[in-house]
């Protein structure tokens, strides 16, 4: 296996959002989400930067638009290359590569869409599952002498 994390930073170039004035309440809303790549640079024989557009739709309810940059790095000999050399001729990448920006593009890029879409009124973009503390009901017979709150 190559380097640990071959998609590595996440920039903001632009963000566009708009939520639809018209709209009316809806009683289930489909979120689309999708990502692009929109460019791709050679920086050195390791590293690209790669230019991503991630768009999450909510029907008539809005948009969420984001347009970021995240570098590629492989210490194997040519891999880089071959990869610009493909995008050149294909406008593709190979799979693995493809892979990690896509991955990266939406791990990073749904936390800025989540606060975005709070602002706009627009639901998460992904379920949000937040930790509740319990106190005093501990589930089976525990002689734990902790008094610290359970987590779930």
């Amino acid at each position: 296996m190559r380097g640990l994390m071959p998609a590595r930073g996440f920039q903001l170039i632009a963000i566009e959002a708009k939520r639809h004035r018209k709209s009316t309440p809806q009683k289930q809303v489909r979120i689309d989400h999708n990502t692009t790549i929109l460019s791709i640079k050679q920086k050195s024989d390791k590293e690209m930067d790669i230019e991503m557009r991630y768009t999450v739709s909510y029907g008539l309810l809005g948009i969420v638009q984001l347009d970021c940059a995240i570098g590629y790095v492989d210490d194997s000999t040519n891999v880089v290359k071959k990869a610009v050399e493909k995008w050149d001729r294909e406008h593709k990448l190979p799979d693995t590569i493809a892979e990690a920006v896509h991955n990266r593009t939406l791990a990073q890029g749904s936390f800025e869409v989540l606060n975005i879409a709070k602002k706009l009124n627009l639901p998460p973009p992904f379920k949000v599952e937040i930790p509740q503390i319990k106190i005093g009901k501990k589930k089976g017979a525990s002689n734990s002498k902790d008094d610290s709150p359970e987590v779930t």
